[in-house]
């Protein structure tokens, strides 16, 4: 676990000042800093990880938990000369997380909502399975093992493996949280009788909103986290705590660190001591030894390609990944500073004998852990019920994931599989052949654009179930317009500043205050949402503020598509004064205007910026902007017909549609409109019933039929 201290600002750029309006604005040098968005200072700190001090103490003061630890030192060695390919699949680690909240409703404060319990599960295993195009993905191993949240409870019941323990009664907890290593809060002993599934068949986790009376916004240092060795298992204070903060950033491998000591990671820099530049090593063979790259003067923290050599190991010659053969072998720091289990703002791997080790931890004898997997935490207890979500509207070309949220079936979120449990989706446009796919979690890349119905089918022993919704999503082939420039005066960097999530309709995505450069994060392809002309919706942006400078969030949506962020399209305008240091949120309900345009996905942009009112382009001091796709569909204010009433054929149609009406009344007039809600064709007289649709383009279409003193809609495909 890493300890986390701040100043006022952060940045990556060694002892990096800027001077704005008569201030100046200082941020701590890079070795003060993290990836993840939490922010550290290591100079001068005798530990820098809450599992050593915990690990210290049991060590002491717990005989059975000493010799168990002892039993896995020397188990370290055979395993990392073992085989470090694996022969037996992956590994699939039950788990429950605690949500310890101080009374909030469901979904906030600390009281964070399902969806995002099982996010920060998902990020876990981002990292552990080296997913691509994640975090996760860099040129280590996939670790071959994976946690998933129970679907079974200790009293044989189904659960979702979120347990809620509403702590607003106890007032330490409350104000200071847990206490590690100050005086404040309630104790680890006193946190966890709370609430413990069966460690021997649970793998627990407690999420809480402060150690010793700190978390990532407040104080001038915090604890992120902490767990358990192996030595533990089946005890009951084993498990990880964690801030919440922290679990939420998708960037921190902060939980990821934490679960390589609960399956016997040590540190790569084990034993080590900076002040002597006495070498650690963690015994596994191909990692090299040296000291902790935090405590390398002068700082390489940030420089991943640096080319400083490693005096503790020169001749460090290891494959780390055997699956592609990848190895760095340079005799400079490159060799340790990615590893996960270093102290490092490059981390992004772990090699394959720490594989060996961890695997060891889960299934080898006296001090394993592999009780996990002789239990049925994760065994459906009945058919599925099936639920799953997917963007609203997808850009043509661009890979999609679905996401499966059923209940009663367990999920990594990534796609292993599970023994005895199929997934069975379906893509359909009505127009070309559907596409389908048996991942519990698909990435799909569509071809061509138009409306399609999602359909999802799961079956395990207990029976198979099926869930429809038609219409789920468009994919749309416009392309998004080009905006303004944004700049910032410093456009890298975490200062601890700025917008971390936005919500609006089903949209919600968590953003990290590290600066980026480019200043524009474009996420409208992947994070984007559908509303409707006539109706209201909330957006809510969530924020943080430092000592001594306001902050603005501030956010515009395009209505009329022009490509420029007019004054009367700013749907939202909030600021936090200076020395109002915290996190903020504003809410406002938005309504788009009714010259809107729609059909065509639009540009939501937030902006960030501290010291100043927010501008939609231009520079700015500690300056973001995250793009946001909206789709606006206009409405039909027709009843849904009665197919009794009105038959279309051939449906879907290629080049000529008739229209059968009830008591053959013949077809007055009738409108077409694709689905955006804008009218494509129309005619005041059509007696034949017989309309020629082979001009439009392949898609979904309604059709408002006006016949005799009736008025009413359906639908066709048109192919």
């Amino acid at each position: 676990m890493k300890t986390v201290f701040f100043n006022t600002l952060l940045s990556l750029a060694l002892f990096f000042s800027i001077q704005t309006n008569g201030q100046t604005l200082t941020p701590l040098p890079a070795n003060q800093a993290t990836q993840n968005g939490t922010q550290q200072r290591t100079q001068g700190i005798p530990e820098f990880c809450g599992t050593d001090s915990i690990h210290d103490e049991k060590m002491k003061s717990d005989a059975d938990y000493k010799k168990r630890h002892e039993e896995m030192l020397e188990s370290i060695g055979m395993a990392a000369s073992g085989q470090n390919r694996l022969s037996n699949g992956v590994l699939q680690v039950p788990v429950v997380v605690h949500v310890m909240h101080k009374g909030e409703a469901l979904g906030t404060g600390t009281n964070i909502s399902d969806n995002d319990v099982k996010l920060g599960l998902k990020y876990l295993n981002n990292y552990w399975r080296s997913i691509s195009n994640t975090y996760g993905d860099g040129e280590g191993v996939d670790m071959k093992i994976e946690f998933v949240l129970a679907i079974q409870d200790p009293n044989g019941n189904m659960t979702n493996g979120i347990d809620r323990v509403d702590l607003s009664s106890d007032e330490a907890y409350v104000n200071n949280g847990v206490n590690r290593s100050g005086s404040s809060g309630i104790s680890d002993t006193e946190l966890k009788a709370y609430s413990v599934w069966d460690p021997y068949s649970y793998y627990n986790v407690w999420i809480v909103d402060e150690i010793d009376n700190t978390n990532c916004y407040t104080g001038t240092s915090y604890i992120a986290g902490y767990a358990y060795y192996a030595s533990a298992h089946g005890q009951s204070f084993d498990g990880s705590v964690v801030l919440i903060c922290t679990y939420l950033q998708e960037s921190s491998s902060t939980w990821a660190h934490e679960m390589g000591h609960a399956l016997n990671l040590p540190h790569t820099f084990n034993g080590d001591d900076p002040d002597t530049n006495t070498c650690g090593d963690d015994g596994i063979a191909d990692t090299p030894e040296h000291i902790r790259t935090s405590q390398i003067t002068p700082s390489i923290y940030w420089e991943c390609d640096t080319t400083v050599s490693n005096n503790c190991d020169l001749a460090f010659n290891q494959v780390i990944n055997p699956e592609t053969g990848f190895a760095r072998n340079s005799g400079t720091h490159q060799d340790h500073m990615f590893n996960y289990m270093d102290y490092s703002g490059c981390s992004s791997e772990f090699t394959a004998g720490q594989r060996v080790e961890a695997i060891n931890a889960l299934t080898a004898g006296r001090g394993s852990r592999k009780s996990y997997f002789e239990g049925a935490a994760l065994e459906p207890l009945a058919a599925a019920v099936i639920d799953f979500d997917s963007p609203k509207f997808i850009c043509l070309g661009n890979e999609t994931t679905f996401t499966d949220k059923s209940a009663n079936t367990p999920n990594s979120f990534t796609n292993n599989g599970y023994d005895n449990i199929s997934f069975a989706w379906t893509f359909d446009n009505g127009v070309d052949t559907p596409i389908t796919s048996t991942d519990q979690n698909p990435s799909i890349t569509f071809s061509n654009s138009g409306t399609y119905d999602v359909t999802l089918e799961i079956t395990n022993l207990q029976g198979t179930s099926s869930l429809t919704k038609p219409n789920s999503f468009i994919i749309s082939s416009s392309s998004f317009l080009t905006y303004c420039e944004v700049t910032s005066i410093n456009s890298s960097g975490n200062y601890g500043t700025g917008v971390t999530r936005v919500s609006f309709n089903n949209l919600s995505n968590i953003t990290s205050t590290s600066n980026v450069s480019p200043v524009v994060r474009d996420f409208r392809c992947s994070k984007n949402t559908q509303i409707n002309v006539d109706s209201s919706y909330d957006l809510t942006v969530e924020y943080d503020a430092i000592n001594e400078y306001s902050q603005s969030a501030t956010v515009w949506i395009d209505w009329n598509n022009n490509g420029t962020f007019d004054s009367d399209e700013k749907v939202l305008d909030d600021n936090v004064d200076s020395r109002n240091p915290g996190s903020y949120s504003a809410t406002v309900s938005v309504t788009p205007p009714t010259d809107v345009v729609t059909g065509i996905p639009l540009t939501m942009r937030v902006i960030s910026v501290t010291r100043e009112s927010g501008n939609s382009c231009g520079d700015g001091l500690i300056k973001r902007a995250d793009d946001y796709g909206v789709l606006v569909n206009a409405t039909l204010n027709t009843k849904t017909v009665n197919t009794s009433q009105l038959k279309l054929f051939p449906n879907p149609v290629q080049d000529e549609l008739t229209i059968t009406l009830q008591n053959n009344v013949p077809l007055s007039a009738y409108e077409i409109y694709d689905i955006s809600g804008k009218k494509v064709m129309t005619s005041t007289l059509n007696p034949s019933n017989r309309i020629q649709v082979s001009g439009l383009s392949k898609g979904l279409y309604f059709i408002k039929v006006k016949a005799a003193k009736s008025e009413l809609i359906s639908r066709f495909m048109k192919k």
